[in-house]
């Protein structure tokens, strides 16, 4: 029985390839409002006029949205 090429490719790929495709579906799944990061190490990062660029939860590595 042959494998499709397509499916092959997928195959083929090296375990770092399926390990950054994990980790970026766990990512996905991990919830973004900041009252579910509670007690986790938070980071914002200001603009140099003081206006909010980002906010970034460290211990998770995911953006945060922190108006909900």
């Amino acid at each position: 029985m042959s494998i499709p090429p397509s499916i092959r490719g997928e195959l083929d790929q090296t375990p770092e390839w399926w390990n950054a495709q994990y980790k970026a579906l766990v990512r996905k799944q991990i919830p973004r409002d900041l009252a579910s990061h509670e007690g986790h190490n938070i980071e914002r990062l200001h603009t140099y006029t003081n206006a909010l660029m980002y906010v970034t939860c460290t211990d998770c590595g995911v953006s945060i949205r922190e108006d909900t």
